[in-house]
């Protein structure tokens, strides 16, 4: 639906109010978090930091003095309604009220109808209620009239204070927000309580409607303990970098031409505009000239929608302020992009645009995933994800024509480095002889943060601090996303600013070696819901990239490599799944093999990159993608455990045989669970053991179902680690947190399934250590890779795995195992060159079909691995993800 629809019908609303000195609420649907964008951080510092307790000067790092037109945009329909005009003059707003004019604090347009928030709009920067308690202005109107303050909660409930202005001279008020005294109409006396989204002054009807005019002095919203009036002196920090503009912008970094206009080859594709013109100044001039006119911007290299996601436009529009459905009206804008090979356009939900210059930054990341999209979509993408092959800039809704200049438009990632990066803060006061101390945190919104400077002298103008990424007394901190704020003292008081965006700290990751720590599976990606922040399947040659550290009880600090399953789910077409560390190039690697329809598991260990982040490609056709973290590598020795011991693999289970079930031959029935032994048997110690590695097997399933593997004795996770159809024997590696009476739990969905469980290592206190490393292909005897050619029925091959980048004193590999070409069903067995062939199988192969599997396996003799194929012909692939030294 669009804005303009909606909001046609704004200018009666006024009008319902009658005597009373308050208006009929504006229609306004209750807040619920996935209706819209999830509602922004409320910035409450304590006394300790800002001594000022005023909202404005926290939140915005600016107080309402009307010392410059951000504090209320003078524009008749944005920052004022129902007025004739306004001004911002020596510190003094002056506004020409007519009956319900609104002079308007804090804006919130979202309780019109689904827009994107930017710049000081309520819902992105609520005002704590429980903090911000008091308010008190400076006014003088030029006639004795009534007036009110009003708000609305997230919610939609309006609340009025009703008070009277007499004409001729300045009067300064103050109300207590929470002395229900002062709130005398019902239906308009909601509590001062939780987020409050929108703060106005308001003018009551008088009889003729005459103009009469307004002025504001100051407005203070404060806590009950801070002045009344504003304090002289007082330091007001601002951080001017990071912000929500980001860093690396795309079509600087990767198209190599910003889209700045400097020419006309940074305009695509148009529709709507004429008179086209590159300025003097560098700028894109035109006239809109019917509804929805847009700016193509022209693309070059894959645009990396997980990346690139702060978007920017600094454009300048002509006119008048309206919403209204006609000529001179609709004063939205989208972005609109066409998602690969689709050929339908997808838009963002609208955003308000004003005349004037304006420079309109947004996140197209939201939360929830889906609430970029307008409201209209019936298939929302989201933007992470998603592959795009056009990209527009839709400049508004007007069905006449109206003037433009479109000076400039990024789309940038977060501000980041690895070596140092320039905090930039000034103090909007310019008091002298102040203080600063500047912290980082890594939540946003909160104050609980690590001083990484402090004592330093604040000169007049911007000043600079080069941060290296470490705290204060020099400590290195973990690679991460911070936001940062700056607390400025003096002999006045304190104040706080925070910056408006993050920067993230990525310096590189060594392979170094690493203990593991297993989780209970937590599920950190699932496109088809938008948890991990992609809500559409993944396309064709298109990757995402997934936060894994600081997530999933996985850890901000010394992480370098994580453990996932990664299930593909209902593709469309034949590919596979290739796993990286971010920020690398990726390999030729594969971690999972798909057909159309087919859903198909697959353990993954990888390297986690600079960024904390790990990199999922899909090679063909459109995938949905769930991804389970079942544990992580970190450089930070364990209270316990942590070490691998690879063993040749030991059957411990199979429902078939009656092995590890006291001689049962049943298979495991639908929403059933096992519970088996794991520690004691099969080489695994009888104490000391933290986890196992556990080749699992599905076979004979009678159902379409999952398997899910975790600790006995703790609740089952929302995770899973096989997926099965009917008759389909499904192998998975599973790394598994021992449990209760060192067991670990089996259930099975759906149907009936025998279950095969080979242990082949386990981790403790004693054994080697893993090593990460950039992924790389070892064998492939589809083109002699390796030294290895195909595998014929019963043919055994030594496989070298100590080669580049595996060294010599490697004790055992962790490695992606695939069976391609393979000409009937059967199993290949891996293990340990020079030891005897076991009793177990590591995966599965079928005709027509890639069947991947990891495998984590003791080398033998020589740094080698024997592989054995059980019935007709297969290829097999081998990618090495990293190794265990030691043990």
């Amino acid at each position: 639906m669009r804005l303009r629809r909606i909001l046609t019908l704004l200018p009666t609303i006024g009008l319902l109010a009658v005597l009373a000195p308050f208006q009929a609420a504006h229609p306004a649907s209750a807040w619920s978090s996935g209706g819209q964008i999830d509602l922004g951080q409320w910035l409450s510092p304590d006394s300790t930091l800002s001594t000022s307790g005023d909202f404005a000067t926290d939140t915005f790092s600016d107080p309402w003095d009307f010392n410059n037109v951000e504090d209320v945009i003078p524009i008749p329909q944005v920052g004022v309604f129902y007025s004739d005009g306004a001004s911002v003059n020596n510190g003094v707003l002056t506004v020409a009220t007519r009956d319900a004019a609104e002079i308007r604090l804090l804006m919130n347009w979202s309780q019109q109808t689904s827009v994107l928030p930017w710049g000081r709009d309520g819902w992105a920067h609520p005002i704590d209620a429980s903090r911000y308690t008091q308010t008190d202005f400076s006014i003088r109107a030029d006639q004795t009239m009534n007036m009110s303050i009003r708000f609305w909660n997230a919610a939609g409930q309006p609340g009025v204070i009703p008070f009277q202005v007499v004409g001729g001279g300045w009067q300064t008020f103050h109300f207590d927000m929470l002395n229900r005294n002062n709130y005398p109409f019902a239906g308009s006396d909601a509590q001062w309580s939780g987020p409050i989204v929108r703060f106005e002054i308001f003018r009551a009807p008088i009889g003729g409607n005459p103009p009469v005019n307004v002025q504001v002095d100051w407005v203070r919203l404060h806590t009950a303990a801070s002045s009344r009036t504003p304090v002289a002196n007082l330091p007001v920090p601002q951080v001017i970098t990071p912000n929500e503009q980001g860093g690396a912008d795309y079509a600087t970094a990767e198209r190599g031409n910003p889209w700045d206009f400097a020419g006309m080859d940074d305009v695509g594709e148009t529709y709507g505009v004429n008179n086209l013109a590159i300025n003097g100044n560098g700028d894109l001039t035109g006239t809109s000239v019917n509804n929805d006119p847009s700016i193509g911007l022209p693309l070059g290299p894959t645009l990396n929608t997980d990346r690139y996601h702060r978007f920017t436009a600094d454009v300048c529009y002509s006119g008048a302020m309206s919403f209204e459905d006609v000529a001179g009206g609709g004063m939205v804008g989208r972005v609109v992009w066409m998602p690969h090979n689709t050929g339908a356009w997808t838009e963002t939900q609208d955003f308000v645009v004003f005349p004037g210059c304006n420079k309109i930054t947004f996140d197209m990341v939201t939360s929830p995933v889906a609430a970029i999209n307008d409201e209209s979509s019936s298939a929302p993408t989201g933007w992470r994800g998603v592959r795009i092959d056009q990209l527009r800039f839709d400049l508004n809704e007007d069905r006449g024509r109206r003037d433009f200049t479109l000076q400039n438009i990024t789309l940038a990632d977060d501000a980041a480095f690895s070596t140092s990066y320039p905090i930039t803060f000034r103090d909007a006061s310019n008091t002298a002889g102040t203080k600063a101390d500047i912290y980082v945190t890594t939540t946003k919104g909160s104050y609980a943060g690590t001083k990484i400077a402090g004592n330093l002298s604040v000169g007049a103008g911007v000043n600079t601090f080069t941060w290296n990424g470490t705290d204060a007394n020099g400590a290195t901190l973990p690679n991460a996303t911070y936001w940062v704020y700056v607390v400025m003292k003096n002999g006045a008081g304190n104040g706080v600013g925070y910056s408006t965006g993050p920067v993230r700290v990525e310096k590189p990751v060594p392979s170094a070696p690493s203990y593991y720590v297993p989780l209970t599976p937590s599920r950190l990606l699932d496109t088809r819901t938008g948890q991990g922040g992609n809500i559409s399947a993944l396309a064709a040659e298109t990757f995402t990239e997934l936060q894994v550290t600081g997530v999933g009880g996985v850890p901000q600090a010394s992480v370098t490599a994580v453990v996932m399953n990664v299930t593909a789910i209902t593709p469309t077409g034949s590919g596979y799944i290739t796993a990286w560390p971010s920020g690398e190039p990726r390999p030729l690697v594969s971690n999972i093999n798909f057909v159309p329809g087919q859903t198909v598991p697959n353990l993954v260990t990888v390297k986690v990159g600079a960024n904390g982040r790990v990199n999922l490609f899909n090679s063909a056709g459109s995938t949905h993608l769930v991804a389970d973290v079942a544990g992580y590598y970190t450089t930070a020795p364990p209270a316990a455990g942590g070490r691998f011991t690879a063993v040749t693999p030991a059957r411990l289970l199979d429902t078939r045989s009656g092995t590890g079930t006291g001689g049962a031959t049943n298979p495991l029935g639908q929403d059933q669970q096992l519970n088996l032994g794991v520690i004691g048997v099969g080489g695994v110690p009888s104490s000391g053991v933290t986890s196992v590695a556990l080749n699992v097997t599905v076979d004979q399933p009678t159902g379409t179902g999952f398997l899910t593997v975790w600790p006995a004795g703790e609740a089952r996770p929302n995770a899973s680690t096989h997926n099965f159809v009917p008759t389909l024997t499904v192998a998975n590696l599973v790394l598994a947190k021992v449990g209760a009476s060192g067991q670990v739990s089996i259930y099975n969905s759906a149907g009936n399934t025998h279950v095969v469980a080979d242990v082949i290592g386990y981790f403790s206190s004693t054994g080697g250590l893993f090593v990460p490393v950039s992924p790389q292909r070892l064998i492939d005897t589809r083109n002699g890779t390796g030294g290895v050619t195909v595998m014929g029925a019963g043919d055994t091959r030594t496989l070298a795995m100590t080669t580049n980048p595996v060294p010599g004193n490697a004790t055992a590999v962790i490695v992606n195992i695939t069976s391609v070409n393979s000409t009937a069903p059967g199993y290949v067995t891996v293990w340990p060159t020079a030891s005897g062939r076991p009793l177990a199988s590591t995966l599965n192969p079928r005709p027509g079909v890639a069947v991947p599997n990891q495998a984590y396996l003791r080398v033998g003799n020589l740094g080698g691995l024997d592989a054995f194929n059980a019935n007709g012909s297969t290829d097999l692939i081998v990618d090495v993800f990293g190794y265990v030294v030691g043990g």
